[in-house]
């Protein structure tokens, strides 16, 4: 082998390895800049991810997340770090967005309630005020601020001694009374505790059955 054949050798040896070299470190540049890329995207996910995590939240709202410039450098292990970050934001939002639609459907179910409540009054005092007369207060004596009776004008023939009449004033039930007395000279009846307050019997206040 002579001279000339060892020096193109060699020199054919020397562009394999920087022609290696070279693709090598090409290559290693396009890893890198693909980290770079994609963390630049996980960036802006984790922005939007987190803004939207305030919003669940009721923090007020903020401008749009700024879009992230693409970091000079990037390592597999930062961008490790990127990927895990995102992963525990979604979590975080899957929770919120649970936990508020657990909160808006008890809060529909409150309302619903509520409505039904207004509904079931509403019908009540509907009832209580189309209820038919059965008697009426006549007399209202007291004894030191004590009524132990009451005297009643009997309107229905239904009501008989024993009869639980309920006291209606406007569309509203102020007590109960029992009837206690019917005969020719009188007509009496006794009024019931009241677990609200104060016995509260007027002249003139309408006796009904009261509406289950």
């Amino acid at each position: 082998m002579n001279i000339t054949q060892i020096l193109l050798g060699s020199t054919a040896a020397m562009l394999l390895a920087a022609l290696i070299l070279s693709y090598s470190a090409m290559r290693d540049g396009e890893v890198e800049d693909g980290y770079r890329q994609t963390a630049k995207e996980l960036m802006d996910e984790n922005s939007r991810l987190q803004a939207e995590l305030e919003r669940l939240r009721g923090a007020a709202p903020t401008a749009a997340p700024t879009p992230a410039e693409k970091p000079d450098s990037m390592t597999a292990a930062e961008l490790d770090a990127l990927k895990k970050e995102n992963k525990r934001l979604q979590e975080e939002k899957i929770a919120a967005e649970e936990k508020r639609k657990q909160a808006e459907a008890e809060t529909l179910a409150m309302n619903e309630r509520s409505v039904g409540q207004r509904d079931k009054e509403a019908r009540r005092a509907r009832l209580i005020a189309n209820a038919m007369v059965m008697a009426q207060v006549t007399e209202v004596p007291e004894d030191n601020g004590v009524i132990p009776f009451v005297v009643i004008n009997v309107k229905h023939t239904n009501v008989r001694v024993g009869t639980r009449l309920a006291i209606r004033r406007n569309t509203g039930i102020v007590g109960e009374v029992i009837v206690t007395r019917i005969d020719d000279e009188a007509q009496i009846a006794d009024p019931l505790p009241n677990p609200v307050g104060k016995i509260d019997i007027k002249v003139g206040d309408e006796l009904i059955v009261a509406p289950l």
